[in-house]
């Protein structure tokens, strides 16, 4: 946004060079992107009378004129087509400097030089090249009554100003006017800021002059009406069209250029619109629930999304609230009646109507950052007397103020301990007292310990405490803060049981070679109901889309997702992993009502493993893939478990009891559903089961490598082919005394040889005793009350 230095000093009477503004406006957290000098005091520059014009000999586009410019006559070629004898132009002389930037960066220098084999001693001015105005069609023809060599300073007004370009961030809605800046850099200064003079007319305007209605008061909280009657549409003054020039704006008219300049002044976006262009002397406020096409101020027919706020007539749309005005109903040079607006609309709605439509205005730059809404009635009086007096108008007496969304000053409370400790400082309150004095906060109270004050209405950005510090912060500016010479060394807060159980679970998981993914927690429902019944499922309330209505009950549907994925472009293998959380509805929940959510790993593998190779043939992963990669995982979480099958097959981990874990292989209808043709496998870890096993289980201590040795001994069972291996070995762990350190299976077998319906498991025995070395007769007594026990539960016999 462009701010001019000129235009800043209406409001501040400041002496700071262009380079300390600069500094001072980028410390106080108006971040300054650039600077620009405009404009020139045109020294050397001079009323000139053509004597003669005569075409060039060598160019058919240029005249040799003679030229008296109040010293001296000279010789100028001249290309403008019209120029001619007699008249009075303004003429750069030899040496002087025209506000025309070179591609070297600099200014032009007016320069004695041969045109087409003609001396040339000047230059006859256009206006643009003179800085005061776009045109280009011809030089600028002067009064007659001028006196040749009268400087040009003595006949127009000329302007020299400074233009800082400032990054206004999306907090700081009051800095995007001058008013704003002024009122920091007073703040930080100490010059008093000298607002405009303005008296509201808060009396009523007659019920048949107008009419406001506000049909959606959620993005319309506030809508001003002013009269101006009887104007006369021209050409703005010299010091109005400076100041919109300065910064960029092309001056149209005296009514538009106001509206413009009260915004850039105060920060409230006006518009105005042709009154006698207002169907049934009527504005309304409101929305519509279907697309609607609307042809703006730029003669462009848009399609404006369903739901953007228009202001409406008694007839018809006639702007975008907040956006752009109409073609229907703008200012043009037969108006004689003004209705001036002056609004708040709802910030997020004014953003995204201008998003949809690509087409960001002044007006909503400023509504998107959410203005003061007790702004409004203030700069609809100062634009309506301005133009009241520059159109040589009729101010009808009244405002319309339609209010039905108040927005109320907050109160807030800063202790000076706390302000202190913030910014590591030893100020008194009377110090912060000063501060928020000149940014306009109102002091309640205050004492030694602190201060109570409300912040205005056009600091939205100000809602805590520790905004209050900030403010004191950037006004005594930051680098002014002593360094200290000590630091206080605070150690950080311990990480909670439960973040490290998810961390170690996850690098446990990456160590093991699975990749991490995150899926959306939310799916469609005729997926979510793959996984659990209906009456299992949460859905929401105001799902964004028919993608995103349930919350899952499981979390395989992100990892089959992204299989497939994945297998749909040529990878051959995918190993994942992911942590999340899971809901499903119960009679009692845990976090919410009815509602129990958890934590869950989910690891899944599938495809082949390993790429083909002239040594190597990738084979199909397998459930023992991944049972590998659980077993780890849960190793290192240092949990004691059994593990169980169930008659599906899948393998189940059992720790104190409860389920924290189980290996499954996905279905061929569940391959189906996700378009996969490989054979993939899942694992689901409960760890928030997991987290309450840990939790009431002794920290894990140290021992001592035993200085003996173990002993092994391997036994063979006959059993039914039914029976697990699983079972056998959580068993024999059970009864097998504290001397027993490990069970493995190492073999299994199947034949004629011991019964059809029979296998044959070999399992091998680890013992270790601390304090001796352990013989087969010390083993022998556990052994036989293994087997006596596997064959009372199991029908086990040892095999021969």
């Amino acid at each position: 946004m462009n701010i001019s230095y000129t235009w800043l000093k209406d409001y501040i009477n400041i002496d700071l060079s262009t380079e300390e503004v600069d500094n001072k406006l980028t410390l106080l957290g108006l971040e300054v992107d650039g600077v620009e000098h405009i404009g020139s005091t045109l020294d050397g520059v001079v009323v000139g009378e053509v004597l003669a014009c005569e075409q060039h000999p060598n160019a058919d586009r240029l005249k040799v004129c003679q030229v008296n410019t109040g010293e001296e006559t000279v010789q100028i070629v001249c290309g403008a087509k019209n120029v001619a004898e007699g008249q009075k132009v303004v003429v750069a002389t030899v040496g002087s400097e025209l506000p025309i930037t070179l591609d070297n960066g600099k200014n032009l220098i007016i320069k004695k030089a041969k045109l087409r084999g003609e001396v040339s001693q000047g230059m006859i001015c256009a206006e643009d090249e003179l800085g005061l105005g776009d045109d280009h069609s011809g030089i600028m023809v002067l009064d007659d009554s001028l006196t040749p060599g009268t400087p040009i300073s003595e006949v127009v007004e000329l302007f020299e100003d400074t233009v800082f370009d400032i990054a206004i961030t999306p907090n700081r809605p009051d800095a995007t006017s001058h008013i704003g800046v002024a009122r920091d850099l007073s703040a930080v200064t100490g010059v008093q800021l000298n607002k405009p003079t303005i008296t509201v007319d808060d009396s009523a305007i007659e019920n048949e002059e107008l009419a406001i209605e506000i049909l959606d008061a959620q993005k319309c909280h506030r809508y001003v009406g002013k009269l101006i009657k009887n104007i006369t549409i021209k050409e703005s003054p010299d010091w109005l069209k400076n100041r919109l020039t300065s910064i960029g704006l092309r001056p149209i008219n005296n009514v538009v250029d106001i509206t413009n300049f009260v915004m850039h002044e105060l920060g409230q976006p006006l518009h105005a619109f042709d009154y006698d262009q207002v169907g049934g002397k009527k504005i309304v406020v409101q929305s519509f629930d279907k697309p609607t096409k609307f042809t703006t101020l730029d003669d462009i027919e848009r399609t404006v999304p369903a739901g953007s706020l228009f202001i409406c007539d008694g007839e018809k749309p006639v702007a975008i609230a907040g956006v752009m005005g109409g073609q229907n109903s703008e200012v043009s040079d037969q108006t004689v009646n003004v209705l001036l607006e002056s609004a708040y609309f709802d910030p997020s709605s004014t953003r995204k109507t201008a998003k949809s439509l690509a087409l960001q205005t002044d007006a909503s730059y400023r509504f998107e950052r959410g203005i003061d809404p007790n702004l409004a009635p203030i700069a609809a009086q100062r634009a309506a007397e301005l133009i009241a007096e520059l159109g040589e108008g009729n101010l009808i007496g009244g405002t319309l103020d339609v209010h039905p969304v108040h927005t109320e000053e907050i109160t807030l409370e800063l202790r000076t301990s706390f302000l202190n400790r913030m910014l590591g400082t030893d100020l008194h309150t009377q110090y912060a007292v000063d501060i928020l004095s000149r940014l306009e906060f109102e002091i309640v109270s205050s004492d030694k310990d602190g201060l109570t004050c409300k912040v205005p209405t056009f600091r939205p950005d100000v809602e805590r405490e520790i905004d209050l510090v900030e403010e004191v912060g950037r006004i005594m500016d930051f680098n002014s803060i002593p360094a200290p010479s000590q630091v206080d060394f605070v150690l950080p807060d311990p990480i909670p049981f439960h973040e490290k159980l998810l961390q170690k679970a996850s690098k446990a998981a990456v160590m093991s070679g699975f990749k991490e993914i995150y899926t959306n927690s939310l799916l469609p429902k005729e997926k979510a109901e793959l996984y659990a019944s209906e009456e299992n499922l949460v859905s929401t309330l105001n799902p964004v889309s028919q993608e995103m209505t349930t919350l899952r009950p499981s979390m395989i549907h992100g990892f089959l997702q992204s299989a497939a994925y994945n297998f749909n472009r040529t990878a051959q293998t995918v190993k994942f992993f992911e942590i999340g959380h899971t809901f499903k509805r119960t009679e009692v929940g845990n976090w919410v009502e009815g509602v129990t959510e958890e934590i869950k790993l989910l690891l899944g593998y599938g495809g082949v493993d390993g790429s083909e190779h002239w040594n190597h043939t990738p084979a199909p992963i397998t459930a023992f893939h991944l049972k590998s990669g659980v077993d780890a995982i849960l190793r290192s979480l240092n949990l004691q478990y059994e593990e169980t099958c169930d008659d599906n097959n899948n393998l189940k981990y059992i720790a104190s009891g409860k389920e924290i874990a189980y290996v499954s292989a996905v279905s061929a209808n569940l391959k189906k559903v996700y378009d996969i043709d490989q054979d993939v496998y899942v694992a689901e870890v409960n760890l928030s089961v997991v987290e309450e096993i840990l939790e009431n289980t002794p920290d894990t201590g140290y021992t001592p490598v035993s200085k003996f040795p173990s002993f092994e001994f391997d036994l063979a069972v006959v059993v039914a082919t039914h029976i697990p291996a699983a079972a056998l070995t959580n068993l024999i762990k059970q009864k097998g005394s504290k001397l027993l350190t490990s069970v493995q299976v190492f073999d299994v077998f199947e034949g004629d040889s011991i019964g059809k319906g029979n296998k044959s498991i070999a399992f091998r025995l680890n013992f270790l005793d601390p304090n001796k070395t352990l013989n087969i007769k010390d083993v022998e007594p556990i052994i036989q009350k293994v087997l006596k026990v596997l064959d009372k539960e199991f029908s086990a016999k040892l095999r021969s």
